[in-house]
C-alpha cells in the first residue's frame, strides 16, 4: 500500500495526472518514456516508493532508502509562460522552492542551497534536483526531485553517512510523505511564477542560501578545472567565481572540492 494520498494530490496541487510505481529505476526515466510516447495532461507526477537507480548531474547517482520522496513533475513551458531564456534558472529555482519547503517544516534548521542543484540541511545533503528536457518533445521540461525525508542514514552506505542527511535523521520524528509533497509542488507552483515575472525576489532569495559564498572551490567545466573564491550567484543564475585571472561566471559545471 503506498503512503501517497492520490486523491489530494490532485486536488491541492497544480498537477492533472499522476503515474504511480511501487518500485522503479527512476521517475524523470518514467516521466521521459511516457512524454516521448505522446502523454498529454501536464502538469504530470510521476512518483514511486522506492526509487533503485535515481540519476543526479553527469554520471551521479541518487541513493534513496525507504521513506525518501522522489518523484518528477513534467510541466508544458508555454502554457506556463516559460519562455526559454529563463529555463537555464530552473534548477536553481526549484532548489530554492525545497529551501523553502523545509524551512516552513523544519522551523529553526540551516537549510542552504549548494549551486547548481543540491539543497543541505545542517551541512549535509538532504536533496538533490535535476531538470531535464526532452529531445522529441522540446516544450517540455522535467523536474525530477529526491528529498530524504523519513529515511535514515544510519545503514547508508559508509560514505555518505557523513555527507547526507535525512529530515527524520535531524528531527528525531517522521513526517506524512503525502503533506510534504504537497507544500514542495504548492512551491514550485509558487516559484514558476516568479520566474515568469522576473521578480527580483527570486535572485535574492537564491543569494542569501548560498552555501558557498566565501569558500574556495574546485569546479570542473568539461576539459577545463577552474579554481577560485565564490562571490555567490548573480541574478541570472550564475555562480562568481574570483580566480587568479579575474572573475569567471558558471552557468554549469560539477564542483569537484570546496576548500
Amino acid at each position: 500500500m503506498t503512503a501517497f494520498d492520490m486523491e489530494r494530490i490532485l486536488a491541492e496541487t497544480m498537477v492533472r495526472r499522476i503515474e504511480y510505481r511501487p518500485e522503479i529505476a527512476s521517475t524523470n526515466d518514467l516521466a521521459i518514456e511516457l512524454a516521448t510516447a505522446g502523454a498529454d495532461i501536464f502538469p504530470s507526477l510521476t512518483v514511486t516508493d522506492r526509487q533503485t537507480g535515481g540519476r543526479g548531474r553527469g554520471a551521479n547517482q541518487w541513493w534513496a532508502a525507504d521513506g525518501a520522496l522522489t518523484f518528477s513533475l513534467t510541466i508544458d513551458a508555454q502554457a506556463n509562460s516559460l519562455e526559454p531564456h529563463s529555463w537555464p534558472k530552473m534548477s536553481l529555482t526549484v532548489g530554492l522552492s525545497v529551501c523553502e519547503t523545509l524551512e516552513h517544516l523544519l522551523a529553526g534548521r540551516r537549510v542552504h542551497l549548494k549551486w547548481p542543484n543540491d539543497v543541505y540541511l545542517e551541512r549535509r545533503k538532504v536533496c538533490g534536483v535535476l531538470v531535464e528536457t526532452i529531445a522529441p518533445r522540446p516544450g517540455l521540461i522535467v523536474i525530477g526531485i529526491g528529498i530524504n525525508v523519513n529515511n535514515t542514514f544510519v545503514d547508508a552506505p559508509v560514505e555518505r553517512c557523513s555527507i547526507a542527511t535525512s529530515m527524520s535523521d535531524v528531527t528525531a520524528r517522521s513526517f506524512d510523505l503525502t503533506d510534504v509533497l504537497i507544500r514542495q509542488l504548492q512551491q514550485i507552483e509558487r516559484r514558476i511564477k516568479t520566474v515568469v515575472a522576473d521578480s527580483a525576489d527570486l535572485a535574492e532569495a537564491w543569494r542569501t542560501r548560498c552555501m558557498l559564498e566565501g569558500r574556495t572551490l574546485s569546479i570542473e567545466l568539461g576539459p577545463r578545472r577552474l579554481t577560485g573564491v565564490c562571490h555567490g550567484i548573480d541574478d541570472d543564475g550564475a555562480l562568481i567565481i574570483q580566480t587568479e585571472g579575474g572573475i569567471e561566471r558558471c552557468f554549469a559545471g560539477s564542483i569537484s572540492q570546496i576548500h
